[in-house]
């Protein structure tokens, strides 16, 4: 999903499917008295649906009410199965005659955010329940968009961290391999003219081994706990905890509106 951006995702026009046109006609006139800034559009069957969505794809994302019972299939079709509300594209509220708590659980579960009874309060409810699905929608796509940021910064914290070990181990290679030429070069000088070198002068080679190999020896420990100071990789640990929370609260919510569903 790309980044959140709220005048592009905020919800402007209703498109109900209802093939009845007494409740078609309620709905319509609810709307217009209790929210007037929504466009609204109506349609009878699933497939008038499908090409006004295909046809409106570029827009703003609509919020669609549906009745689950339509001449061609049920308004949950329309979620292509999905199982969360961000997966169907837009905010869905399914319509139903007759009440029933297996159904609603799979309205929920079909990624649909609302579940309403069609009777005579409920229907002259629908702006105010349209409202609470509108906002619980850029809650939602709110929530995506932070966690797919959170993700792309695991990712570059992550390829951040390859990348500096590998530049780590280039340099502490050709440290290594510098200070081990010096050393092999000065233990040569030593074995080929111990003969010709007075005793100050071995001494003195004696001393640039020995200085090569307490160099060896800090460089081990600048790479061992150095530079962890500078870039400490248990960052990306601690996002991903961050990030699951994120999944588990979703999870929490899911199952909370089923809980209400059987309610």
């Amino acid at each position: 999903m790309e980044e959140y951006k709220k005048d592009q995702n905020e919800v402007k026009t209703v498109l109900l499917v209802e093939d009845e046109e007494a409740h078609a006609e309620i709905i319509r006139r609810v709307f217009e008295e209790n929210s007037p800034k929504l466009s609204f559009n109506h349609v009878t069957c699933i497939s008038d649906a499908v090409k006004w969505l295909e046809s409106n794809k570029e827009n703003n994302p609509p919020l669609v009410i549906s009745d689950y019972n339509l001449p061609d299939g049920n308004g949950l079709e329309l979620t292509k199965g999905a199982a969360r509300p961000e997966e169907v594209g837009f905010p869905l509220i399914i319509l139903t005659g007759v009440g029933s708590e297996k159904l609603a659980v799979r309205t929920l579960r079909s990624g649909a955010l609302d579940y309403v009874v069609k009777s005579k309060e409920e229907l002259h409810q629908l702006p105010k329940i349209a409202k609470y699905v509108i906002r619980e929608w850029d809650l939602i796509l709110e929530r995506k968009s932070a966690e797919n940021e959170l993700k792309d910064f695991i990712n570059d914290l992550d390829g951040a961290n390859n990348q500096l070990e590998d530049f780590l181990d280039g340099i502490s290679r050709d440290l290594e391999d510098s200070i081990s030429s010096i050393s092999d070069f000065s233990k040569i000088l030593q074995e080929k003219y111990a003969d010709k070198l007075d005793d100050a002068a071995m001494a003195d080679l004696k001393k640039v081994e020995d200085a090569t190999e307490r160099t060896n020896k800090l460089l081990d420990k600048l790479f061992e706990y150095v530079v962890p100071i500078y870039f400490d990789s248990s960052l990306i640990g601690i996002y991903n905890t961050k990030l699951n929370m994120l999944n588990r609260n979703e999870q929490n919510i899911i199952n909370r509106n089923e809980i209400l569903a059987k309610i």
